[in-house]
């Protein structure tokens, strides 16, 4: 059977859109099928052609170049693109390389291109690369598995799912609706197209991950299935996926969200993917008259407030587990070589987040989601400074919503219970802080996964020491005997309190409590209004059996620290501006310790920067990328109990610090803080 006559044997003739339609004549009614695709006023797409042209940047015709040039993911190929070649096969031999190129993100440059000049020349490559794919990577075999998905040699296949979904909702429908005009997209590729489209409805009808992968996966098969239900209603099959993939749509949205609107892995790139999978699979149904649950919008649009609160002053995003450096003020948000985010496509913006709050802003009519999406020129400012999001172990503060603002978070995060870890950190305790619109403690975002062969990157990258928290002895946190890819990690919030001249979060956690000698983990993190300075108090506990590999660690946005002794550093951001991170600490319950540049201490103080051996020092804004920070580390091999206290503060502000045991007195400018474990007090 030819793919003509696969069509036809596909669609359903007697539907009524498509008219007095012979089957038994194939010329005839492929050009029958193609000029009602190419003309149908039904069922609407979240945008039309015409709201494409609208954009104007001066980019788009250069990144269609690359493509038309088949420069992709950073590699040129010699001709033809080979779909079964990966060009990190002698370095990093990653998959992730090749389900990037499955994906087929690239083909929205020349959607763009053509909506701008309507050259031709972008549609035959589109339909150019649309056969090469579909005679590359048969379905068939694929949606015969019995099982969802196999382990496949490197470099991968592509029918994961997680391909299938991204590529219907991310380009394929957008690029259909863009090109579908155009006379060079012929009539034989048209057959190929729908052929292929019905093998992707087909094999997300028979393959669902249901949380047997990282959850985002589902977000992305249950929206491309329903939305191929929806706009292709003239296969013979589309009423089953349109009503399968409604119920799981429905069904996931209240179930993946918290009441915080967080997603279940509470990682910011992660939520934006299933945020926005599900807001156009919901925005699909309501333009083509179709009933959403109740809760839909509801669930939708406490996700869009979660991303708003985690937004720092400079209007960029943190990297919480395994996410990029994004921003509102970009071009475009992505900022990986491949792996990237995949969100959408949106005809009026590169920058996914950007266009996320204004379309929120425009759906919800909220002021502060359009407030984000202008970066502050419109709008109103979110009337909350500061969120405790339990659910998610999120704790984030700020003084104001401006760039030159103060911001900070601590980490707890809890996943919900048997959820894969694939995406979350050992960063329980990690404390982001951002003084006057600058960055002074990040994190180190993610870099590489375990689909490469670099697993002791990944392992780095993941764990406490690329965080700003506690290491000890190289354990993952959380983890439980016998249970495989499962984070138990759970936070306690003990306060969360603001007064006019100080701010306290105050968490402990279980972290740590499947070693062999447990140890427990609580940290006071006190921002100071008057000078605004970092005050971190840590305590260790436990059953005090032995000594622990004990490792503080702090990762600094930039590589200017200078390490003056063991209790002093000098860091020096990109504007210019000194501050310095004082320390004290004290092992068991009558050690002292005062502050001193002179004086000997009980650890050792270490500064790395880009060090590959021991492996310190490092940040990764975008996959797979990485570039030296400055990061500084205060290593004990010490039994419990142990309590240190940090101060960063401007290098003009007067430090004084002594502790005894689990006992501090602290003064920073005129502000005393002092207390024990359970107590904090705050003096002027």
């Amino acid at each position: 059977m030819n793919t003509k006559q696969r069509l036809l044997s596909l669609i359903d003739c007697n539907n009524p859109s498509l008219g007095d339609l012979d089957c038994g004549n194939e010329d005839q009614a492929l050009d029958r099928i193609v000029n009602h695709f190419r003309t149908r006023k039904g069922p609407h797409y979240l945008f039309t052609a015409r709201d494409c042209e609208t954009l104007k940047d001066e980019h788009i015709l250069q990144e269609a170049q690359t493509v038309l040039d088949h420069h992709l993911f950073g590699h040129d190929f010699a001709g033809p693109i080979d779909w079964k070649f990966n060009p990190t096969v002698e370095t990093s031999r990653d998959n992730e390389w090749s389900w990037s190129l499955f994906r087929t993100i690239y083909w929205q440059p020349l959607a763009r291109a053509y909506a701008l000049t309507k050259d031709e020349r972008y549609v035959k490559e589109f339909c150019d690369q649309v056969r090469s794919f579909y005679e590359a990577w048969p379905a068939k075999e694929f949606i015969e598995w019995d099982e969802m998905d196999k382990k496949s040699p490197f470099p991968g296949h592509a029918w994961r799912t997680i391909e299938a979904g991204i590529r219907i909702y991310t380009t394929w429908l957008p690029c259909m609706e863009i090109f579908r005009t155009s006379e060079a997209f012929d009539a034989e590729t048209w057959a190929i197209f729908l052929c292929s489209i019905h093998d992707h409805g087909t094999f997300l009808h028979k393959h669902y991950s249901n949380h047997e992968r990282s959850s985002n996966w589902l977000s992305m098969e249950a929206s491309a299935l329903l939305q191929l239900g929806i706009m292709f209603p003239e296969f013979k099959d589309a009423q089953a996926w349109r009503e399968q993939g409604y119920q799981r749509v429905m069904h996931e949205i209240v179930y993946c969200f918290d009441h915080d609107g967080a997603h279940m892995e509470h990682t910011p790139i992660y939520h934006l993917v299933a945020s926005i999978a599900f807001m156009q699979a919901v925005q699909l149904c309501t333009i083509n008259g179709m009933e959403v649950a109740p809760y839909a919008m509801p669930v939708l649009e406490k996700s869009a407030e979660f991303v708003m609160r985690l937004v720092k002053p400079d209007f960029s995003t943190p990297m919480i587990g395994d996410a990029d450096r994004t921003s509102l003020l970009t071009r475009i948000t992505d900022t990986s070589l491949y792996e990237g985010m995949n969100l959408s496509f949106f005809p009026d913006d590169l920058n996914e987040l950007r266009a996320y709050f204004r379309w929120m802003a425009k759906l919800t009519g909220r002021s502060d989601f359009l407030y984000m999406a202008t970066a502050g020129k419109r709008g109103n400012a979110p009337a909350m400074l500061d969120y405790q999001m339990h659910d998610a172990g999120i704790y984030c503060m700020r003084t104001g919503w401006t760039r030159g603002d103060s911001y900070w978070h601590v980490l707890g995060v809890r996943l919900e219970r048997g959820e894969k870890s694939s995406h979350s950190h050992n960063d329980t305790g990690h404390l982001e802080l951002m003084i006057g619109g600058e960055d002074i403690l990040i994190d180190s975002g993610r870099y590489i996964y375990n689909s490469s062969c670099w697993k002791d990157w990944r392992h780095y990258f993941t764990g406490s020491l690329a965080h700003n928290t506690v290491y000890i002895d190289d354990h993952e946190m959380g983890s439980v005997p016998k249970v495989n890819r499962v984070r138990g990690v759970r936070t306690w919030c003990h306060a969360f309190e603001k007064t006019e001249h100080y701010a306290l979060i105050d968490i402990s956690h279980n972290g740590y409590v499947y070693m062999q000698d447990p140890v427990f983990h609580r940290r006071k993190v006190v921002f100071l209004n008057d000078s605004r300075s970092m005050v971190v108090i840590d305590h260790l506990t436990g059953t005090g059996k032995a000594a622990h590999d004990v490792r503080w660690t702090w990762n600094f946005a930039g590589t200017d620290v200078q390490l003056l002794s063991n209790h002093v550093a000098k860091f020096t951001t990109s504007q210019g501006t000194g501050y310095r991170k004082y320390c004290v600490a004290a092992q068991g319950h009558d050690q002292e310790d005062t502050l001193s540049v002179d004086a000997s201490t009980h650890w050792e103080s270490h500064l790395y920067c880009g060090s590959e051996e021991p492996k310190g020092g490092w940040v990764s804004y975008g996959y797979p990328v990485r570039e030296p920070i400055a990061q500084v580390q205060e290593v004990f091999s010490s039994a419990v109990p142990l309590t240190m206290a940090t101060i960063i503060a401007n290098d003009d502000v007067a430090v004084s610090m002594h502790i005894r045991g689990q006992h501090f007195r602290l003064q920073v400018a005129q502000q005393v803080i002092c207390g024990d474990m359970t107590t904090l007090e705050v003096l002027q």
